[in-house]
């Protein structure tokens, strides 16, 4: 029982730390992939359907067909889910920071699996209209963060 609260007290440690460090990255980390910023963070007018408001909870990287897609840092691959009509999505834990990577095909990691900002994570998809889009959100706990204001400029 006392090793158990031990390895318990270490995991709590050890979460604090990535938190931390995760958050001394502010404006510093790479993108997840290369192109350009689709849609921003927050509300905003549907760019088709008029009179139509939407919120996206991060933003969405428009990239070339087959860009590959790596963790903007270190952590454990908390899920990993196909969900139709999005592809593949894959959440990092990083301490109570959270990165979503949502669009890919190709993945092969599993849940409880360590990555790395240089870990492949996949490939973005392409939609039907042949564009090839990443959703990509930052969480702390449950609450979204802009993460234009995370990645460098």
């Amino acid at each position: 029982k006392k090793a158990e609260e031990v390895k318990e007290e270490e995991a709590a440690d050890a979460s604090i730390a990535l938190s931390a460090s995760f958050e001394d990255n502010r404006a510093k980390f790479p993108w997840p992939a290369s192109g350009f910023v689709s849609q921003r963070f927050g509300r905003q007018m549907h760019p088709v359907l008029k009179g139509i408001e939407i919120q996206n909870d991060g933003i969405n990287i428009q990239t070339k067909q087959g860009e590959t897609v790596k963790p903007i840092f270190g952590g454990e691959v908390k899920r990993v889910a196909l969900i139709g009509g999005l592809g593949t999505v894959v959440i990092i834990g990083h301490g109570e920071f959270f990165t979503v990577y949502a669009g890919l095909k190709e993945v092969t990691l599993k849940t409880g699996q360590k990555v790395t900002s240089n870990t492949e994570l996949g490939k973005v998809i392409a939609s039907h209209e042949g564009i090839s889009e990443l959703r990509f959100q930052i969480f702390k706990n449950t609450t979204p963060l802009d993460p234009q204001k995370w990645l460098r400029n």
